[in-house]
């Protein structure tokens, strides 16, 4: 299936582009998460902390819903899915 990735910062700097598609094998968001470390493995150390669990800051949405809202990395994706990845920023 075909999924369209968007990374915004730092996402895209270690990956070298902000958006593209990937042709991708797998069921959940889990699966997805390791074929994109294998194919860019500098977006490792981005995702996963070294004990192998999805960093704090991490924020990942299927189609416009945070993860939170749906089933976590056991969430199943399917062809034409939009992800973005992103760093949530707070202030004021």
């Amino acid at each position: 299936m075909k999924i369209k990735i968007k990374l915004l910062k730092p996402f895209s700097d270690a990956v070298g582009k902000s958006e593209f598609d990937f042709e991708f094998i797998g069921i959940t968001l889990g699966n997805l998460l390791k074929e994109l470390t294998n194919k860019y493995p500098n977006l490792r150390g981005e995702f996963y902390t070294e004990s192998d669990e999805l960093t704090d800051y991490l924020c990942i949405f299927v189609n416009d819903k945070p993860i939170s809202a749906l089933n976590g990395i056991e969430t199943k994706l399917k062809d034409n899915d939009e992800l973005l990845f992103f760093v949530p920023i707070s202030g004021g």
